[in-house]
């Protein structure tokens, strides 16, 4: 698999994995706001997976930031503000490890392709 179809695939993934999340915590009582708030992001995620299948420069530089500002600034302050006060379980856990995972891989993808 090439890096391009990978950082595709990735960014599908985070599309996917992070409404799901929400969606799952919307039933456990979390606020609608954050299923409508991952769901733009996730068509933004989408829109930058079909331009980085459709080998524009843009998207993959595009998917780089995405990555970088999620892995340092957002995962960590959600981390530290939402995800520990609410006495994660191991779905929380998974969520977390596996989105994390895919930004690492969006990164090295991004910079590869």
């Amino acid at each position: 698999m090439d890096a391009r179809t990978l950082l595709a695939l990735l960014l599908v993934l985070n599309a996917v994995l992070g409404l799901g999340y929400r969606i799952y915590r919307l039933a456990k009582g979390g606020p609608i706001l954050d299923v409508a708030g991952q769901a733009v992001l996730g068509l933004l995620l989408l829109g930058l997976a079909w331009g980085v299948a459709s080998e524009e420069a843009w998207a993959r530089w595009g998917a780089f930031v995405y990555a970088l500002f999620f892995a340092i600034l957002v995962m960590p302050v959600w981390v530290m503000g939402v995800l520990i006060p609410q006495r994660p379980k191991a779905p929380d856990y998974a969520y977390t490890a596996i989105y994390w995972s895919a930004l690492a891989g969006i990164l090295l993808a991004a910079l590869a392709s």
